[in-house]
């Protein structure tokens, strides 16, 4: 028979959660009614199952929607006045990364050992970020963390959805990028050598398109390791490079300043700082201190450094909207609308709109470039593939000219 898990109180209040073996789940339904028991959640008890399948079960890391999860759950236990340790503990039996578990159940030790829940969470401040401690921070000084943690839930869930479309935009262009790449090297490594060969037998003068491709092959295969090894060693240097301050910054103002990719990269910073900022304010967190928070979850540093003057500029009396415009940083759009949410107190709102217009201008611009973008990589392939054809038939139609007309 299969385990089914059931959390109910009993006439005292008391909170009642077990695992038990029984038919189905109608039948612990009546047999719960039967005792007059109020029925919190019922379901299949899927941890109850045999060490090799739980092992197959868990995965390492930390996955968005773990955190997701993990925050849905916790909200609506305590929603329901399940009291947070228990809460925890029912979550260390159905969390699926190993990482998060660890956390969650030295999380669960620290706050029966009497500390917050906040303080507890940050000590494992590479797992839950500091927008996350602070909206739990606000959620317990309240005695709202049901709605702190719902308010998480949905920022992260946004994050997660618009990354998720980013990549699945680009993942057929870059296949389609990788194709063609594929398909010119095969061309030059192996196919045009085999024409080279043939084209040494002709008492001939090869067409300069011809000379020009066979003399890329050539190069090609004799430099192609160490063109490969350069390749390899200039981005393990870029990269090193950018996880420097000073490179970071360099990478992110250039980012800004691409064509195409830089406005997108400007539009989903702004969305990103719209809908963080809109709810640690909508949350109860002081402006000064939203300001902060935001500008370390900002994801790029010019970005980064207008939120610090906003926040300087704030904390000398002055409003958002004015020092924004001057960074130059933001569209006069998100100005106004900045500056009428501070006029009429309704900031939160204001930036909830923001964040809103621009996921679906994120959309609709990911949606165009791909659009644009896969002809664009269709037409580059086919016109270096026709070139390096015709390159290759050019000396047999010459020959085959010449033996017509000789004839």
């Amino acid at each position: 028979m299969p385990f089914f898990r059931y959390v109910a109180r009993d006439r005292a209040g008391k909170l009642i959660d077990e695992i038990t073996e029984i038919a189905s789940e109608e039948d612990l339904v009546n047999g719960l009614q039967a005792k007059g028991l109020l029925i919190i959640s019922v379901g299949l008890a899927p941890e109850v199952k045999s060490k090799k399948i739980m092992a197959r079960r868990y995965h390492s890391g930390v996955k968005p929607q773990d955190l997701i999860m993990f925050s849905r759950e916790l909200a609506t236990l305590l929603g329901s006045g399940v009291t947070l340790i228990k809460s925890l503990d029912i979550l260390c039996k159905q969390i699926e990364s190993q990482t998060l578990l660890k956390a969650v159940e030295q999380i669960k030790k620290d706050v029966e050992g009497g500390y917050t829940f906040q303080n507890a969470l940050k000590k494992h401040d590479k797992i839950f970020s500091t927008f996350w401690i602070n909206l739990v921070e606000t959620g317990e000084a309240s005695g709202h963390l049901p709605t702190s943690l719902d308010q998480v839930a949905v920022y992260l869930e946004e994050s997660a959805e618009l990354k998720r479309k980013i990549i699945s935009a680009l993942v057929y262009p870059m296949i389609l990028v990788g194709v063609a790449m594929a398909a010119i090297a095969i061309f030059l490594l192996k196919i045009v050598p085999i024409f080279s060969d043939i084209f040494k037998g002709f008492d001939t003068k090869l067409p300069v398109l011809t000379q020009a491709v066979v003399a890329a092959s050539s190069i090609v295969r004799k430099y192609f390791l160490i063109v490969l090894g350069i390749i390899v060693a200039l981005t393990f240097l870029i990269r090193k490079y950018i996880s420097t301050e000073s490179g970071r910054w360099k990478f992110d103002e250039l980012t800004l300043k691409l064509p195409i990719i830089g406005p997108l990269m400007h539009e989903i910073a702004t969305e990103r700082f719209a809908s963080g900022l809109g709810t640690l304010i909508k949350s109860g967190i002081p402006i000064l201190h939203a300001l902060e928070i935001s500008e370390k979850t900002a994801g790029n540093k010019v970005i980064e450094k207008a939120l610090r003057d906003v926040k300087i500029a704030v904390k000398e009396g002055k409003g958002m909207a004015q020092v924004m415009q001057d960074t130059n940083l933001f569209s006069p759009l998100v100005v106004q609308m900045v500056s009428v949410g501070e006029e009429i107190g309704e900031l939160g709102k204001m930036l909830d709109r923001i964040a809103i217009f621009y996921k679906e201008r994120v959309n609709t611009f990911i949606t165009r470039l791909t659009t644009m973008f896969e002809p664009l990589v269709l037409v580059f392939m086919g016109i270096v593939v026709g070139i390096l054809v015709v390159a290759m038939f050019m000396p047999i139609f010459n020959i085959s000219s010449a033996i017509k007309a000789s004839g």
